[in-house]
């Protein structure tokens, strides 16, 4: 089976079939991510790194078609990261949070998590690969999160310094900073912990693309999360 490098680490991945890249490149530029919008320089900068993704998640299901936003039940497609994907409720059952707002609290907090506190690993539903590359901040107060820690598995890596998103130092005055870009896989588990410098509500939102199934792309506002 190929191997595909993403970020220094190797993964197994299925070549993309007649088409599929082109497609991909249609479809990111065209529909997902406007003309000069800082979605266009993210995803043009990480464009490697997105193939790379594709060619895993192909791997991870099933070697299912990719046909993006035309996908069918059985096939891939491909959105920007919705929250249900990665946001989960403080219920004890893992349950999908549907809404990008969250309340901090000051210093050290769980982001991406579950059960009390949102202190447990999520699990990546089965039918998803979720690639983060920014995070951004929409509608709501000022920014208070200025650290992003992740771990994945057994593994942690090193602190993402957010704060400068704060300034939107960018041509589109977006309130937006990159981050590790990594691959999270079907059943995988991150957990991601922030340092805020006060407790406060804010809508910050992960950026990234989703390569998933397409009956989880069509679904509106997922309830559940499948293992």
């Amino acid at each position: 089976m190929p191997k595909v490098i993403f970020e220094n680490e190797e993964f197994n991945g299925t070549a993309l079939e007649a088409g599929e890249e082109a497609l991909l490149q249609k479809q990111l530029y065209g529909f997902i991510a406007s003309h000069s919008s800082f979605l266009e320089d993210l995803f043009r900068d990480n464009y490697a790194n997105i193939v790379a993704g594709l060619q895993v998640a192909k791997t991870e299901l099933g070697a299912a078609p990719f046909r993006g936003m035309y996908a069918g039940d059985s096939e891939l497609s491909m959105q920007l990261i919705r929250p249900g994907y990665v946001l989960r409720s403080t219920a004890t059952t893992e349950t999908p949070q549907n809404d990008w707002t969250f309340t901090f609290t000051s210093a050290s907090d769980y982001w991406i998590g579950f059960s009390t506190n949102n202190t447990t690993a999520i699990n990546i539903d089965k039918r998803a690969c979720i690639i983060p590359l920014a995070v951004q901040w929409t509608q709501g107060g000022l920014p208070t999160v200025e650290e992003i820690y992740v771990q994945l598995g057994g593994t942690t890596y090193p602190v993402n310094v957010v704060r400068q998103g704060w300034g939107s130092d960018n041509i589109n005055r977006v309130r937006t900073a990159r981050i590790r870009p990594q691959i999270w896989r079907p059943k995988s588990r991150p957990l991601v912990q922030v340092n805020s410098i006060s407790a406060a509500s804010q809508e910050l939102v992960l950026v990234g693309i989703a390569f998933v199934m397409g009956d989880l792309a069509r679904t509106l506002a997922p309830s559940t999360v499948q293992t």
